[in-house]
């Protein structure tokens, strides 16, 4: 998502979808994964305009701390849609998120080729240019979180089911 000039970070970048703040109605989990997954899908609902039903599943894949922020807790995390891009370029942002969100922007991201890169020591791994240019540091470090734990989570088959 574009922030719009109106954000208090990111301003005019270019920024993940799903990412806020933790509210009161996300605390209904058993555990910290349940919260930050309901806090993320309920961001990512609000500034997207998907529909709950349209989440497959949604996997924490990091975390870090804003030091300049008062050490503010990020989490980082991929979400599995069944809705297409086509869907989602129909939609529009909830009534209250309108106001902090310029423009819906779709980048495409090799996710496993970036992570190759990644755990190769690359010193400036290939992202596209619209990625380096105008991307916010915590989409830079969600895409980042998200190529190593793409390149690094066992596949399906590799799993051993008891």
């Amino acid at each position: 998502m574009l922030q719009s000039n109106r954000n208090s970070a990111s301003q005019s970048l270019l920024a993940p979808s799903g990412s806020g703040s933790l509210e009161p109605r996300d605390l209904d989990g058993d555990d910290l994964h349940d919260v930050v997954r309901a806090g993320m899908e309920r961001e990512l609902c609000e500034e997207t305009g998907l529909r709950r039903d349209e989440i497959v599943r949604t996997t924490i894949t990091g975390f870090a701390r804003w030091m300049d922020r008062g050490a503010k807790p990020e989490f980082f995390g991929l979400t599995e849609l069944s809705a297409t891009r086509q869907d989602l370029l129909a939609r529009r942002p909830s009534r209250s998120e309108r106001e902090f969100t310029a423009a819906t922007r779709f980048v495409e991201v090799d996710l496993a080729g970036y992570g190759r890169e990644l755990a190769g020591g690359a010193d400036l791994p290939s992202l596209p240019a619209v990625l380096t240019d105008s991307g916010s540091v915590p989409l830079l470090l969600a895409l980042r979180a998200a190529a190593r734990w793409t390149v690094s989570a066992p596949r399906e088959e590799d799993r051993v089911h008891p």
